[in-house]
């Protein structure tokens, strides 16, 4: 059978070094919108024509208030994350009763997000999510982080930094768990994802499949740098 029950579409956000699903969400949908661009033209008669444009997705949440439920994330989570304004990784996955998965990955922005009680009732709340960049999907189950460490640039190489500058780019580093980044001898105590880096503060960001490193201070002659991560 090819069919997906209800029970097998679920959403997950990754946050902390771990992906997490959505406490007592009982429903949700994922939405993909194109825009068309009308491309009428004289030879085309009584009938008008189009051509797609850019792509627009949001993802819609709904269930019952739980504001204590370990390994998940609650309302609590999610209001904290929109009043901060945090961009949010998110898997939307599909698995039917014969063990195909159908997953689809992308960064959001919370966009709305409603709490509704009543008297006789049970609390429920409501979220929208809105993607921002790249949508990626794939029909195979995402690779699990199985706790194996990666080591940029590998054992024996370096990585020199270009004096003057502040930021490195690395290609195929992007949408990485970064856990440590050290330059000139140097750990960075926190590394953020968004924001302006400083003191000994590092911004990690992705740009395509590249990642992106920023400090905030210039680099000297003769510094290199090298950092820790774990696939998502």
């Amino acid at each position: 059978m090819s069919i997906v029950a209800g029970k097998d579409y679920t959403f997950y956000a990754f946050a902390g070094g771990f992906w997490y699903p959505y406490a007592c969400a009982r429903a949700g949908n994922f939405s993909l919108n194109t825009g068309m661009i009308e491309s009428t033209g004289p030879g085309n008669g009584n009938y008008r024509t189009y051509l797609p444009e850019v792509h627009d997705f949001t993802i819609q949440l709904d269930g019952v208030v739980s504001l204590n439920e370990t390994g998940n994330l609650t309302n609590a989570d999610l209001l904290n994350i929109q009043l901060s304004k945090q961009k949010l990784l998110c898997r939307f996955n599909q698995t039917d009763q014969s063990g195909n998965t159908f997953n689809k990955q992308a960064y959001f922005y919370i966009q709305s997000f409603t709490d509704t009680g009543s008297f006789d009732g049970v609390a429920t709340f409501s979220v929208t999510l809105r993607g921002t960049g790249l949508l990626t999907v794939d029909f195979t189950p995402p690779t699990p982080n199985n706790g194996e460490v990666f080591r940029y640039p590998a054992m024996g190489s370096t990585a020199p930094v270009t004096p003057g500058d502040s930021t490195v780019t690395v290609a195929g580093l992007g949408n990485k768990q970064i856990l440590e980044v050290v330059i000139d001898g140097r750990g960075n105590n926190y590394i953020i994802l968004t924001g302006t880096p400083v003191n000994q503060e590092v911004l990690y960001e992705t740009s395509g499949s590249d990642g992106v490193f920023t400090w905030p201070y210039a680099f000297e002659p003769g510094v290199s740098w090298y950092c820790l991560y774990q696939n998502l």
